[in-house]
């Protein structure tokens, strides 16, 4: 059997590995920006251009929703020295065109600029989509291009309501190309772009964070008592 001591000190390693635990947790929390969170665009177009080279699979069609995708983009500006210009990586990208698919890339951000005069913007970027090759050429980048008056962003900030396109006068334009150069793009016109939802910290890593560091307090404090008793029952004896 084993002794109280040596069930002190299996407790104490318990305890050891279970604080560490909490400690990286809150620490992974603790670097997660304030309001850090993802926000979700679904966009749709028609398709009003497309190269010779890939006529076989696409067609230009005036339907609203000849092109529709999905784009989900953390809200934390990765250019933070800049008040006019933001910059948002895209974690997450679906696309449908024509029943042609494709899904997220290497690398894809979103940019968000507010001014010069009579230029607010929202460009999408995603760099070497995951999708199937045409004519033995792979979909390089996709691309949306929303150019418009300064009036219509207040700030750099992702627009956390459905932005109107509308408003876009000076440039309205997605496309998708496929190898170098763009002699194979197909591309159209933006007719909607909607915030879907904005997904904040989980509160269930919070709470699991929480629970795990009252355990250990509580567990701690149990420790100290018996260790205490221990040594009243030796001192006695």
């Amino acid at each position: 059997m084993r002794t109280i001591e040596q069930w002190s000190i299996i407790r104490l390693v318990f305890l050891k590995l279970a604080f560490t635990a909490g400690v990286l947790l809150w620490a992974g929390i603790a670097v997660t920006p304030v309001g850090a969170a993802t926000i979700q665009y679904s966009f749709a177009g028609t398709v009003s251009q497309v190269s010779n080279q890939l006529s076989s699979t696409f067609t230009t069609s005036p339907s609203s929703s000849a092109m529709s995708g999905v784009i989900t983009v953390n809200t934390t500006d990765t250019n933070t020295l800049s008040a006019t210009f933001g910059s948002y990586t895209i974690t997450n990208f679906s696309l449908n065109i024509e029943g042609y698919t494709a899904t997220m890339g290497s690398s894809g951000n979103v940019e968000i600029r507010n001014g010069p005069t009579g230029n607010d913007q929202f460009n999408v970027t995603v760099n070497a989509p995951n999708g199937p090759m045409l004519n033995a050429r792979a979909p390089r980048i996709f691309e949306i291009q929303l150019r418009g008056p300064n009036s219509i962003f207040a700030s750099d900030a992702l627009p956390t309501s459905s932005p109107s396109i509308t408003p876009f006068t000076n440039r309205n334009l997605w496309r998708l190309v496929f190898g170098a150069g763009n002699t194979r793009t197909v591309s159209g016109v933006m007719t909607a772009l909607t915030a879907v939802t904005v997904v904040p910290l989980p509160p269930t890593v919070i709470l699991f964070g929480a629970a795990l560091v009252a355990l250990v307090s509580l567990g701690a404090g149990n420790w100290k008592q018996r260790k205490a008793r221990s040594r009243g029952q030796s001192v006695g004896g």
